[in-house]
């Protein structure tokens, strides 16, 4: 039987998937669309086409996202959700499903029930062996930090559910934690507070555009956008100038309580590490690193120099991808395990 080995990442907001000599080979939303009642459901859509569903079903339609705050909530439907992934990266050659191999990326800090929930998953999807790493150090290793060795660095990941924030040293987690902060929740505060001030009711896609597109941390930013939606009051269509200024209000306590908990892991920290940390600097990834003035907040608040990457996002599954040629680094981090 052939063997086929690929990497995996089950975000809150994408599922990804990497295949060696190909690359990253698929990039979807973590969301699958059923049809029919909860005791016969089948599946109708999945990833991007079950996305654009979203708000639009008939009845008989049901839309699901199996992942919230960064771990797997309807085990089911995402183990059917994988398994429609896989389907689709398959080589057209392959005559029988192969035999899967995968490294699978995981938040920081499962219990045995939830790698046990997770293991399950794979098995619905058809993976035959799975590897868990956490994501935060698949980060480090995609972020190409050195962290086999002595102070590996501080990677910080940002995600859409979750923000996992760790210390690596030795290729292991030497201090590190998730807090329930995300790109989500603050989608959700965006839209709430145009809703407050602007009597305009917009949905949570519109309100992550707008964050994405003007949202900045610097207080003193100009940058507006003009946003249509449904006037709270007179329940007709309005529209409003919604500015930078807005957004960094509502965004900004966020990413302040982050940069706290950041504090909080040096401070657990031994001082060699902390030293090494002084030297490095703090890496910072996923995709709410974006933000404009990020790297200037988080340095002035911690005292540390902070860096942010052009393609944020893919750090987790290029890191997985990279530990599946690796294989003296993946012993080394199993063995910390």
């Amino acid at each position: 039987m052939a063997i086929m080995e690929i990497a995996v990442e089950i975000g809150t907001g994408f599922t990804s998937i990497y295949v060696p000599g190909n690359g990253i080979v698929l990039r979807e939303p973590t969301v699958i669309a059923f049809i029919g009642d909860p005791r016969n459901r089948r599946v109708h859509a999945v990833g991007t086409q079950a996305e654009k569903m979203m708000g639009k079903t008939p009845e008989r339609t049901t839309i699901v996202e199996p992942v919230a705050d960064g771990v797997i909530t309807d085990a089911e439907a995402c183990g059917v959700l994988l398994r429609e992934f896989i389907k689709k990266i398959l080589p057209q050659n392959y005559i029988f499903y192969p035999r899967i191999k995968a490294i699978l990326g995981i938040p920081t800090g499962l219990n045995m029930d939830e790698r046990t929930m997770y293991e399950n998953v794979c098995a619905m999807a058809g993976i035959n062996e799975v590897t868990m790493i956490d994501n935060i150090i698949l980060s480090g290793i995609g972020l190409d930090l050195p962290i086999d060795s002595a102070g590996g660095g501080v990677v910080v990941n940002i995600g859409a559910g979750t923000t996992e924030i760790a210390a690596l040293s030795l290729a292991g987690v030497v201090s590190g934690c998730g807090v329930t902060i995300g790109g989500n929740m603050m989608d959700k505060a965006v839209m709430d507070y145009i809703a407050g001030k602007y009597d305009l009711k917009v949905g949570i896609a519109t309100a992550r555009k707008i964050k994405n597109e003007i949202g900045s941390l610097y207080e003193n930013d100009t940058s507006e956008t003009l946003v249509s939606g449904r006037n709270v009051k007179t329940k007709n269509t309005g529209s409003a100038y919604v500015t930078a200024a807005d957004i960094c209000g509502v965004v900004k306590p966020y990413y302040l309580r982050i940069a706290d908990a950041v504090e909080s892991i040096i401070n657990m920290c031994p001082p060699e590490i902390v030293g090494e940390i002084n030297k490095k600097g703090i890496f910072v990834v996923g995709g709410g690193s974006k933000i404009l003035g990020l790297e200037k907040v988080f340095s002035e608040r911690l005292g540390v120099n902070v860096y942010t990457v052009d393609e944020p996002s893919y750090c987790v599954i290029l890191g997985a991808g990279k530990l599946l040629g690796d294989k003296q680094l993946l012993k080394e981090i199993l063995i910390q395990k």
